[in-house]
């Protein structure tokens, strides 16, 4: 029997945001990577992050996919390199080892890096299955024009991957990892909610049990796949050999991965039915989605030999090719809100806690000021309900502000000032009473 795991996971640390928010744009394209990273960071390679790096480095993802992680230390070396790389703002969410089949000593995680500039990881969670976890990570998209957090856009984002190999006993493993996503989200989000899932499903073909049922329109929340009109991808005469994605070896190197060339499909990004409307805020962008440097020609045989007419440089596709079995799965996001982004300047105000963040009864903050000036304070949940709303006069340089969590359940809240000039700082803090 598949168990669904309930327990929550706070985020790890507080983060403390000193931001002046500026335009990010409308109508902005957001880049998405999912990427099977083989045994990262260990494996038969030394420095493999260094590998890692050029391929990040040219697409430039924002919000970043990762299968097959090892360890934590291997997330933080993801998300500091990601950083070094100077185009966004990057932090990992909180490492969860393996929950699923604890007597398994090869573990396997997955997980998640986004661009703090234009997400906040709201919640995360892991699906407890008979082989892996499958991992949740609730996102909002920080809209300049919603700071209060009402009408905030969640995005729900699960990274899985299914069990390998084939046969029937393999196939019904995938499947009842499948049905055990299928019954968390069925249980816990909306049809018209914005659903990810991502990762390496070890699929054969489209008659998979598994692949059926991700995209069974008789669920509550089908998912889409984006390429499901070119039909079933693991015939030898298939006309679209460009969205295979894996392997990208013909022969096996380092004793680690598999070879035999680019012959099978076993990664995907699939999307809910909102990521298709055009009422949505963000939608999933129709013609972006790519196996990142294969364009077709090096069927049965290494990346390396797609170089002829592509436009990944050579280079890429060296590095592509040591450092997994897998191909990067790459798609955009199109966001039809006024994104917040930050500049490297210091806000006038900032605050801290009277007693800590964690906070068991009435709280407080010490909100520092170095003129005199007005403020908007907000205290709002993570699913958007504001709790607070109050404009304050702060006349002195350490001006003390008291708020009631007496009707406040047990969670973790947003509490965040703005300026007259619309400089922000925002904290989380937590209820436990």
């Amino acid at each position: 029997m598949l168990l669904l795991n309930n327990r929550k996971i706070a985020l790890r640390g507080v983060t403390v945001l000193t931001l002046f928010f500026v335009l990010f744009s409308a109508n902005a394209q957001i880049k998405v990577m999912s990427y099977n990273l083989l045994n990262f960071p260990t494996g038969n390679f030394a420095d493999r992050v260094d590998t890692l790096r050029p391929i990040i480095d040219f697409y430039k993802p924002q919000l970043f996919l990762i299968q097959e992680l090892k360890t934590e230390d291997g997330l933080i070396e993801i998300a500091d390199m990601m950083n070094d790389l100077g185009y966004g703002t990057f932090e990992n969410a909180p490492f969860i080892a393996q929950q699923s089949d604890p007597n398994n000593p090869y573990f396997l995680q997955q997980a998640l890096v986004y661009d703090t500039d234009i997400f906040t990881l709201a919640f995360q969670d892991e699906i407890i299955t008979s082989v892996r976890d499958v991992n949740y990570y609730k996102l909002y998209l920080n809209d300049e024009t919603q700071q209060d957090g009402s009408d905030t856009t969640f995005i729900h984002v699960f990274v899985t991957h299914l069990k390998s190999s084939t046969g029937t006993d393999n196939e019904q493993s995938r499947l009842q990892m499948v049905n055990a996503f299928e019954s968390y989200i069925e249980s816990n989000l909306n049809s018209d909610d914005l659903v990810m899932i991502a990762g390496d499903f070890n699929l054969y073909s489209t008659n998979e049990p598994a692949y059926q049922e991700l995209v069974n329109p008789s669920n509550e929340i089908p998912m889409i796949d984006p390429f499901a009109n070119y039909g079933n991808w693991a015939v030898s005469n298939f006309n679209h050999r460009e969205i295979l994605t894996q392997s990208t070896r013909s022969s096996q190197i380092g004793n680690d991965g598999a070879g035999g060339g680019v012959d099978d499909r076993f990664d995907f990004i699939m999307f809910s039915n909102a990521f298709y409307s055009s009422s949505s805020p963000i939608k999933f962008l129709e013609g972006s989605f790519k196996s990142l440097g294969n364009n077709g020609t090096c069927y049965n045989s290494s990346i390396t030999n797609c170089a002829s007419g592509n436009d990944v440089p050579s280079n890429i596709l060296r590095n592509i090719y040591y450092m997994s079995d897998h191909i990067p799965q790459v798609c955009e996001l199109e966001i039809d809100l006024n994104l917040s982004v930050t500049e490297n300047v210091q806000a006038n105000v900032d605050f801290t806690w009277e007693k800590g963040n964690v906070l068991q009864s009435n709280g407080g903050i010490l909100i520092n000021s170095d003129s005199p000036q007005n403020l908007d304070v907000f205290i709002y949940s993570l699913n958007g309900q504001v709790i607070l709303e109050k404009n304050i006069a702060v006349t002195y340089s350490t001006h003390y502000f008291p708020f009631d969590t007496e009707q406040m359940s047990d969670g973790m809240y947003l509490i965040t000032i703005r300026t007259a000039s619309n400089q922000i700082i925002s904290k989380k803090f937590i209820v436990k009473k």
